[in-house]
């Protein structure tokens, strides 16, 4: 068992890849969104973003994980905490696959901007903002989640 299990669940297994989830990440949870409880109309709003960052943060990791395996190396855990995670990669000791299992967390974020960026455009163009704001501000503090990622 490496160090950072200790306090963590397992939540899932999937293409060889175990997914756990830190204790503190429940308690971060109730105070990040008790914190923000008037941003949006409902408090469900508030779960949702939360719950938007662990998706976020979940698809880095395994850009990372992913990477490094299509380079040859191992890559069989993923840690998630409140505010990050951590893929426990070994690519192969060749300076491309080190730097491809680096790279490929971030470069799914640059991707995750564009998309959300067009689900903001689209979202202006159909002039839904008035009649689903908090739909809208979801949308927009997401962008911004994954842009700072």
């Amino acid at each position: 068992m490496l160090p950072t299990q200790n306090g963590a669940m397992r939540l899932f297994r999937v293409g060889g890849i175990t997914v756990f989830l830190h204790y503190s990440w429940f308690i971060v949870a109730v105070i990040e969104i008790q914190s923000r409880a008037r941003t949006y109309g409902s408090l469900i709003w508030n779960v949702a973003e939360y719950l938007a960052l662990f998706v976020i943060v979940l698809m880095h990791e395994f850009g990372h994980s992913l990477a490094c395996r299509q380079v040859g190396g191992q890559a069989n855990q993923i840690v998630l905490w409140p505010l990050g995670g951590i893929a426990y990669v070994s690519p192969p000791q060749r300076a491309g696959a080190v730097l491809w299992s680096i790279a490929a967390g971030p470069l799914v974020n640059v991707v995750l901007v564009f998309v959300f960026f067009a689900a903001n455009f689209a979202f202006q163009s159909l002039d839904l903002i008035s009649t689903a704001p908090d739909v809208y501000r979801l949308l927009r503090t997401v962008t911004r989640i994954n842009s700072a990622c």
